[in-house]
């Protein structure tokens, strides 16, 4: 059976005034809220106006202001140019074309509220730019554009200025080089490219065109600069040869010559440029200057160049004399794989020099075997054999040469030399005879020619040879001195003194000559012609005593005694200690029986020599004959 709860029932005017109450006290808090949010909005707006009006009225910075959430300072301003967008922060630079479309986007600033900004310029109206697209040129209708246009815009919060940006209205590099093409006149083309230059620094076509501009306009410093521009981003081989051009014009050598370098990098197996750099270094450069660069520089070259370096390097330390750095780099292009038969001569030279003989006979025949009718290395392998002492083979050497090309001078000259080392005249007297031949004009052939045949004692030969001379040469001393003793030697008295006498005019105080005529003279028993020469000789030089001396002598051969003591007389007065003298005049004093004065002329002797028997014996002899008198 079930048993039934007891309940506590609510009644239900309970119930509804328990909603109406909750609901009652919501409504409250709800206008409460409402009241609130109204009042704070308020006061926000109330601050804000303040602000504003403070900071448009009164001063900008106060502590108030610094409080307030308006713009104080520009941060940025994003532009719209032709549909692009680009942020300029403050100070920054916005660079346009006069057709560019400009817009300005949005202002940032350091405030929450970007409210009444606006755009002041003095060259422009620049708050039309927060209105809408301009173009540029709208602003500068009359504008040439020569130069760029530079604007300053200050952004204004209110009255206030918050910053500022800057704009520049210039052309651009393609405008620029229509306007060089559309010149008439180069200078006119030179400075418009120039303005494009600056503008495209980096573009390769219009910097060549300015550097052949430059150089057409003969400014080759200026072409040299800007093709090292083009260069620096395009080392091909037209820019480089061209840059090579303008430094060789400018007279830039240490410039030409580093560019050459670059150029023979990127030549390839085409080697025509250094060539060219070759012969532009030995020109510009000195011996020792030019090995220098080679040798500072050698890395520069590519590997495949190395050995004709290596050559060109030997031949420049031998100009030098550096005979033993020649050979080091002779011997490295040769293991580098060169295989230039100048090479093996040029090594045959060197080693000659350093009197390494076997090493130069090896060269040199190393290079006869790849030429070998060269002349000049035969003549180098013969003196090569004749260091060696190989004379055999020196002149079978220089015959072959002789045989070969019968005119070789040089052969005939060398194979002579040798033949008169070894004392060989017979064979030596036919090379001069070929010699003569080959050079009819030369007096030194004859002169030599004549020595040998003097020598041989073949006077007559020797005689021909030394008149080919005298020939050729009417002042020659040497060999009318040879010729003199050739007319002696083959009893020719008179052809000698004839000689003689040529000599004696072209070297009247050379007082040897007159013993020789006076001997000649006396030979021929020519006392009057004798006299008369010696008279002339004594006319042009009255104070030289042995001229007396033989003017007296010959006087003496012609029985003119009195004649003859007056030109010992005065022999001995120009020489007084002359001893021969005093004894010749003493002898004539006695022979016309003056024998005082030749007395006296024995003391004078015998006071310089008194131990002179001859003296001694002539004066006692006198003073005997006076006491017996």
């Amino acid at each position: 059976m079930q048993q039934k709860t007891n309940r506590r029932r609510i009644p239900l005017r309970r119930l509804e005034q328990e909603r109406l109450a909750a609901q009652q006290a919501r409504e409250r808090r709800r206008r409460f809220s409402r009241k609130l949010k109204w009042s704070v909005l308020l006061l926000f707006l109330a601050v804000i106006i303040a602000g504003v009006t403070y900071g448009v009225f009164f001063k900008r910075y106060t502590a108030l202001q610094d409080m307030l959430p308006m713009p104080r300072q520009l941060i940025s301003v994003v532009i719209i140019v032709n549909e692009v967008a680009h942020t300029i922060p403050a100070d920054g630079t916005l660079v346009v074309h006069p057709a560019d479309m400009v817009k300005v986007d949005d202002v940032h600033t350091d405030g929450r509220f970007n409210w009444g900004l606006r755009l002041s310029s003095e060259q422009f109206s620049a708050n039309e730019l927060l209105e809408g697209r301009r173009e540029i040129k709208e602003f500068w209708p009359n504008f040439e554009y020569e130069e760029p246009l530079k604007a300053v815009v200050d952004v204004l919060a209110g009255s206030q200025p918050i910053g500022r940006f800057h704009m520049v209205v210039r052309l651009r590099a393609r405008d620029w080089v229509e306007k060089a093409e559309e010149a008439t006149k180069i200078d006119q083309k030179v400075r418009y490219y120039e303005k494009a230059s600056r503008l495209a620094s980096n573009n390769d076509l219009i910097l060549n065109n300015l550097a052949q501009l430059y150089a057409e306009q003969g400014q080759w410093a200026k072409a040299a600069a800007t093709y090292e521009k083009v260069a620096a981003s395009s080392s091909t081989v037209p820019v480089l040869s061209r840059l090579v051009e303008a430094y060789q014009k400018a007279n830039n050598t240490n410039k030409a010559l580093a560019a050459y370098l670059r150029l023979i990098r990127v030549s390839g197996s085409n080697k025509q440029p250094f060539y060219d750099f070759i012969k532009y270094l030995s020109d510009k450069k000195n011996p020792k200057q030019a090995s220098s660069f080679l040798s500072s520089n050698l890395k520069s070259f590519p590997k495949s160049y190395l050995p004709e370096v290596h050559a060109y390097l030997g031949t420049l330390y031998g100009q030098q004399g550096k005979w033993q750095q020649a050979i080091s780099s002779y011997k490295r292009a040769v293991a580098g794989g060169m295989d230039d038969p100048l090479i093996h001569l040029n090594l045959g030279e060197a080693y000659s020099r350093v009197g390494n003989y076997r090493q130069a006979e090896k060269s040199l025949q190393a290079y006869l075997k790849a030429k070998p009718k060269d002349v000049d290395a035969r003549l180098r392998l013969a003196a090569v054999y004749r260091k060696r002492k190989k004379n055999n083979a020196a002149i079978k050497t220089l015959k072959g040469i002789i045989k070969d090309n019968p005119k070789s001078l040089k052969a005939h000259l060398a194979l002579v030399d040798i033949y008169e080392k070894l004392n060989k005249d017979k064979e030596a007297a036919a090379v001069y005879e070929a010699i003569a031949k080959l050079t009819p004009d030369n007096k030194v052939v004859y002169y030599n020619q004549g020595v040998l045949y003097f020598e041989m004692k073949q006077y007559d030969r020797a005689a021909k040879s030394f008149s080919k001379v005298v020939q050729l040469d009417k002042k020659d001393i040497d060999a009318r001195e040879y010729l003199v003793e050739v007319y002696r030697k083959s009893k020719k008295p008179k052809e000698a003194l004839a000689v003689l006498n040529d000599l004696i005019k072209l070297k009247p105080a050379h007082w040897d000559y007159y013993r020789k005529a006076f001997a000649l003279y006396d030979e021929l028993g020519a006392y009057q012609e004798m006299t008369k020469s010696f008279a002339r000789a004594v006319g042009k030089a009255p104070e030289q005593p042995e001229l007396r001396y033989y003017l007296g002598m010959a006087y003496e051969k012609r029985g003119l005694l009195v004649e003859a003591i007056r030109q010992f007389e005065e022999a001995s007065k120009l020489e007084s200690k002359n001893k021969d003298y005093l004894m010749h005049l003493a002898g004539l004093y006695e022979q016309i029986g003056k024998k005082s004065e030749a007395l006296t002329t024995y003391q004078k002797v015998l006071n310089l020599d008194p131990e002179n028997p001859e003296a001694q014996e002539s004066y006692l002899r006198l003073k005997m004959e006076e006491i017996g008198g």
